[in-house]
């Protein structure tokens, strides 16, 4: 991120529960688990990238147990650490090198590698399936889409935006994916039109690029339920969607 990461941070950790983004993307991934693994509660669960803890959070209050995580911010652990969470300081690229005595039933990887360079993205996903178990589900959440491109991208560092066949590229041979969805589809083009003024801002210079900040803010709470809602029938119609921001892929080893 930009020098302002841990106001960044700050911003996500006062939001992550309630901003309707999060909540989808935590509903998503919990999906996946209970898919896999029923209502088996002692799964062990890895979060690679774990930020401010929100998603540990969550499936905490599931009732998972055996959760934990790692990030390299020293704002993300301490945000982790206030919320009590088990997370250590690890680079997501040297994660093969880590855990030696320790394998995973679902490991989970949100909106971590598009910041990274070609090379590091093949190490994190090498290192993830070297410990996922045999039969263990990765679950990643990943921006979606060049088109997409805006200054939530600057602001955090982003250099890569993906679709299903550009992330399968960086997989090891070990990981297929088995599912995927572009999300989320109803907002996708209200999201895109303020995406592409953006675009057009940066291109005319009217827009500062030092003191530009990431999307993550709570609207009004009408808004967010709305938003919510919308993101939450979307699930309930479709299994996969074809176009959004953001993919969703459920990868097994």
């Amino acid at each position: 991120m930009l020098n302002s990461s841990h106001e960044e941070y700050k911003m996500m950790f006062e939001v992550e529960e309630k901003l309707w983004w999060y909540q989808t993307l935590h509903q998503r991934v919990l999906e996946g688990i209970v898919e896999n693994f029923g209502q088996n509660k002692e799964i062990q669960i890895l979060d690679v990238g774990a930020g401010t803890g929100g998603l540990l959070t969550f499936l905490q209050k599931q009732g998972y147990t055996n959760i934990q995580g790692i990030d390299y911010s020293e704002s993300s652990l301490s945000f982790c650490q206030q919320r009590g969470l088990n997370v250590q300081k690890m680079n997501a690229a040297e994660l093969g090198n880590h855990f030696p005595n320790e394998s995973f039933d679902v490991i989970v990887c949100n909106d971590v590698v598009y910041c990274l360079d070609s090379e590091a993205i093949k190490s994190t996903l090498a290192g993830i399936a070297k410990l996922l178990r045999p039969k263990g589900v990765f679950l990643t959440n990943n921006n979606a889409f060049d088109m997409f491109f805006g200054t939530h991208d600057i602001a955090v560092g982003g250099k890569h935006r993906f679709t299903k066949s550009t992330y399968a590229q960086y997989l090891p041979a070990t990981l297929t994916i088995e599912k995927h969805t572009y999300w989320p589809f109803f907002l996708s083009p209200l999201i895109l039109a303020v995406r592409k003024l953006q675009q057009l801002q940066l291109k005319l210079n009217l827009i500062d690029k030092t003191q530009i900040v990431s999307d993550v803010s709570l609207p009004s709470a009408g808004i967010n339920q709305l938003f919510y809602q919308c993101s939450r029938i979307e699930r309930r119609l479709f299994d996969s969607t074809p176009f959004g921001s953001s993919v969703f892929l459920t990868i097994k080893k």
